[in-house]
């Protein structure tokens, strides 16, 4: 099967990885508000309106928030692709890892949400943060298998990400700040 990428699947995987980002901070968002903090809101970042937080573990379960939304929706999508062979759909899941990935390599320069709690919880620096990474990508590579997917096709879908997470990178730093 002839796989092409045509301007509907880059349109997709565009939206794919601003919704990604937006809801996945809206879980951070959404997790502090409920502890009763007052939070504030980029595309890519999420931080109290002022003040600490009371609790260390209040902390934790905000960090948690993100990466929990952002593995329960790669779950669902790779079970709705399996389901329906549906090849528009994987940017969803395929960003799910890539996003995760990504927060891990960063966790070098400074402890993402994954290294954060994997820390806080006596794990090491890099036990959650790796094992979120392997998970997401047996989904990636299974339904790429299944699909499939050829390294082609995941190649581009990598390329495509990586010039979507740089704009959406740069808009939070320079245009919506």
């Amino acid at each position: 099967m002839k796989l092409s990428i045509n301007i509907q699947y880059i349109l997709i995987t565009a939206l794919a990885v601003v919704l990604s980002f937006f809801f996945h901070e809206l879980a951070h968002l959404i997790a502090g508000e409920l502890l009763g903090y007052d939070m504030k809101m980029t595309i890519n970042s999420v931080f109290l309106a002022e003040g600490e937080y009371k609790n260390i573990w209040h902390e934790q379960i905000v960090s948690a928030a993100g990466p929990i939304f952002t593995i329960i929706v790669s779950f669902m999508f790779f079970y709705i692709i399996r389901k329906t062979n549906n090849r528009y759909l994987y940017p969803i899941l395929f960003f799910g890892f890539y996003m995760r990935f990504l927060a891990m390599i960063f966790s070098i320069i400074q402890p993402n949400d994954e290294a954060r709690i994997s820390e806080w919880l006596g794990l090491g620096y890099w036990i959650l943060p790796l094992t979120v990474c392997f998970m997401l990508l047996f989904l990636v590579i299974k339904t790429s298998k299944e699909q499939r997917y050829t390294i082609k096709y995941n190649l581009i879908n990598c390329i495509l990400v990586s010039v979507f997470v740089a704009g959406v990178i740069l808009s939070d730093q320079f245009l919506l700040k």
